[in-house]
């Protein structure tokens, strides 16, 4: 009876549009009130409790630290860098999209920023190349989804304060999976490219190279500084999100 009341007040609200943070919360109140011996008076401090943990503070600053490189002009020094990398191969555009994403992914910990910041750059220009727009949204969507996984992640911050478990740990537990995910999304885009009959191109001189990478260095440093300073013990990851 309680779950039941709960969903009925969760769907019934967000149905009238009520927006789903307010729906969430009011339809938990309203069961605690209904179904539980708490005292009204005892129900803010409740959820303040629930909140107020120091690791909580990573989420916002590692957020504000995707929007400034995204908005700061170092995705695109990240796309162009991935373009040199893997963009002469069969599928290199799409290929640059997901190296960029798994780039962005580490930097900004959320996979909503990660598929913005790289999506309104490189979505059109996959379109342009004559990929079908199924494909770009594949593979920039399905890529982006891997700021879930690939530390710093905003979702592993949340799972690892509510379950009361080492987020440091859960950073160290996503890197192997992450890269082995997304390699294997490259793996897969740069067949499917040569089975839709595009064929690699001229790959760009090391010059070229070297030098978007120098273009895109301080924003591949922040990877190493956050990743590096919470695996070598000098950084929480709260501290690690300050420092980024």
């Amino acid at each position: 009876m309680t779950i039941a009341f709960l969903f009925i007040c969760l769907f019934g609200l967000m149905l009238i549009g009520v927006p789903v943070a307010i729906s969430l919360g009011a339809s938990t109140v309203l069961t605690m009130l209904f179904f539980t011996d708490l005292d009204v008076a005892t129900i803010p401090q409740l959820i303040f409790d629930g909140i107020n943990k120091f690791s909580l503070m990573a989420i916002p600053m590692f957020i504000l630290a995707g929007n400034l490189l995204s908005k700061g002009g170092s995705a695109r020094r990240i796309i162009d860098f991935a373009k040199s990398m893997v963009g002469h191969l069969p599928g290199g555009l799409p290929m640059s999209a997901i190296f960029a994403c798994i780039i962005f992914a580490a930097v900004s910990g959320s996979s909503p920023a990660t598929v913005v910041a790289i999506g309104s750059i490189m979505f059109a220009a996959i379109k342009e190349a004559g990929y079908p727009p199924s494909y770009a949204v594949g593979g920039i969507a399905t890529a982006g989804s891997l700021g879930i996984l690939i530390p710093p992640s905003v979702v592993m911050i949340v799972y690892g304060v509510t379950a009361e478990v080492s987020i440091g740990k859960l950073f160290m537990a996503g890197v192997i999976p992450g890269m082995l995910l997304g390699s294997m999304m490259l793996a897969q885009t740069y067949f499917g490219a040569k089975r839709l009959g595009f064929t690699a191109g001229t790959p760009e001189p090391m010059g070229e190279r070297i030098k978007k990478f120098s273009k895109a260095f301080w924003a591949l440093l922040i990877i190493v500084v956050v990743i590096g300073g919470i695996y070598g013990g000098i950084f929480t990851p709260t501290e690690a999100a300050a420092a980024s």
